[in-house]
């Protein structure tokens, strides 16, 4: 917290000390684990997303459309 005899940082150097510290920190790649969590996240989500619109279609259809059988 800035005390009161601090002079107020402008918004560049705040931009720039933000940049430096990003820059600042080392590249880690992601472990296999956690690549294997994101694949089994984003396949959960679209196996569920397909169910919803299966759901939605089978039990919840829009009034005039007629599936051709």
């Amino acid at each position: 917290m800035p005390h009161s005899s601090d002079p107020p940082e402008s918004e560049s150097t705040r931009t720039s000390s933000l940049a430096e510290e990003l820059e600042a920190i080392p590249y880690e790649p992601l472990l296999p684990v956690e690549k294997k969590l994101i694949l089994w996240s984003l396949s959960l989500g679209v196996v569920l997303l397909a169910i919803l619109l299966w759901v939605s279609a089978t039990f919840f259809p829009i009034a005039g459309h007629t599936v051709a059988k």
